[in-house]
């Protein structure tokens, strides 16, 4: 990570998302491992807002190119978790949970 180290007592995630069930669900998995930030995908200046909140890692529901150059040039993990199925897969709240802790922690190791 590029920034210097967060005060926070949990890291905090940005979810930017189109579908907002989809959002809660993400809430949801990362309940007592992070915060989560929900930011709609619309939003008009979404490249301000994320420079502004300064998020750990960012979780989209679907292309977000936003998002994308965000994490790209802040070296931050990017999680796409569509709204619908890859191959019949639909990745469950304890699989995104683990993805999400496992990176930040890694992070923290090697950033």
């Amino acid at each position: 990570m590029t920034r210097p180290a967060s005060r926070r007592l949990r890291p905090l995630v940005g979810a930017v998302c189109f579908a907002p069930l989809m959002a809660e669900g993400i809430v949801s998995a990362l309940d007592g491992v992070a915060d989560v930030c929900l930011l709609p995908a619309e939003v008009e200046d979404l490249p301000t807002l994320l420079r502004t909140l300064s998020p750990d890692a960012i979780v989209v529901d679907g292309d977000c190119p936003a998002a994308r150059a965000y994490t790209d040039e802040h070296r931050l993990p990017l999680f796409v978790v569509p709204v619908e199925s890859v191959d019949g897969q639909v990745p469950s709240p304890d699989s995104l949970r683990a993805l999400v802790v496992g990176s930040l922690l890694a992070g923290q190791v090697h950033g």
